[in-house]
């Protein structure tokens, strides 16, 4: 057994999530990630029925999302596990590589991870006596470039004619960067920071900027990013990566994964309206491949930003979305969040990307 995911089975501890890292070996991308495990709610004496896989956005702080993903959890069926995983070098607690990685190299750190996951989990079932049809089942959540790179794992995974026989179940897209960023509204507005002479720049204000952080409201975990260069120049490089690399989306691919059996396939959560400045035409394009809004497969959160797990009605309202396609519970597919007031931080529809 892969000694690097033992924390699978840990003990449900007295608060969640539990922190934990995975080593990633893979060639061109190697490095330790920063996790979050939320055990399944029955128990780790078995393996997990099924294990939800949260790739983040960019940055790729587990500080942003635990809001979102305690609420997610609590919702989920007690036989759920959920696992969320940053990127490499997007760590204040652990030691970024000398040198960043690109948005290729995350990718193929990410498929080690499934396939890691994968092997693991179906060895510890197989040691609880389940059949082969009984084996755990995985499904991946992405948000921004997460959901980027979820899809793209699920292209590389997910290659047997028969949908039951996908290694991964389902994938959900959260506010999902799936083409043309560079052309968004943040894209052509930010463009100067992901570029020379800016960017190299950045981190060295870090220094600079740390007297006055006490007089500035930011939320927590943004705190620890100014505080961090090294993890502003590993941001920073995913970032012009991005703007490289995500380019056409591929529409077909995304229309086969609008099947009849819901268990199987692509879900996807957008910002109602104009309000996500780093998704552009792309987004439309989607949604109509996967059937539009009366086809069950697309949400629209209205009022909710790009940055929706920056505050706690808006990581509740789509910790609800996801959960009613998960719990087959009746939705409108126009979501609107609470009457909460949301008052957006600083930044807040900027980052995550």
């Amino acid at each position: 057994m892969d000694e690097r995911l033992a924390f699978l089975r840990a003990e449900s501890p007295s608060s969640l999530p539990l922190p934990c890292s995975f080593t990633h070996r893979a060639p061109g991308a190697s490095g330790e990630a920063e996790l979050n495990y939320w055990p399944s709610r029955r128990g780790s004496i078995q393996a997990p029925h099924h294990l939800m896989l949260f790739i983040l956005g960019n940055p790729g702080l587990l500080g942003y999302y635990p809001p979102f993903l305690n609420h997610l959890h609590s919702l989920l069926p007690p036989s759920y596990a959920l696992l969320a995983t940053s990127h490499i070098g997007h760590s204040t607690r652990i030691a970024s590589p000398k040198e960043p990685l690109d948005l290729p190299q995350q990718l193929e750190s990410k498929i080690e991870l499934v396939k890691s996951l994968t092997k693991y989990l179906d060895g510890w079932a197989k040691e609880n006596g389940r059949s082969h049809h009984a084996l755990p089942k995985i499904s991946l959540m992405g948000h921004s470039v997460g959901a980027w790179l979820s899809c793209e794992i699920m292209k590389k995974l997910n290659t047997d004619p028969q949908p039951e026989n996908w290694p991964i179940q389902r994938g959900f897209l959260l506010f999902p960067t799936l083409g043309w960023i560079s052309n968004t509204w943040n894209g052509w507005t930010l463009w100067p920071i992901f570029h020379r002479p800016v960017k190299p720049l950045l981190p060295l204000l870090s220094p600079l900027l740390r007297p006055l952080l006490p007089y500035i409201s930011l939320p927590p975990t943004s705190l620890s990013l100014v505080r961090s260069p090294e993890v502003i120049k590993h941001v920073l490089h995913l970032s012009k990566s991005e703007m490289q690399l995500i380019r056409d989306p591929d529409i077909d691919w995304h229309r086969s994964q609008n099947i009849e059996d819901k268990q199987q396939g692509l879900f996807g959560v957008w910002a109602g309206g104009n309000l996500d400045g780093w998704v552009g035409k792309d987004g439309p394009l989607v949604q109509e491949a996967l059937g539009g809004l009366g086809g069950g497969r697309v949400k629209t959160l209205e009022g909710v930003p790009h940055a929706f797990c920056l505050t706690q009605a808006n990581s509740e309202a789509v910790a609800e979305a996801v959960a009613s396609w998960i719990n087959s519970i009746p939705q409108d597919t126009n979501v609107t969040p609470g009457s909460e007031p949301k008052n957006e931080p600083l930044g807040g529809t900027v980052i995550p990307m």
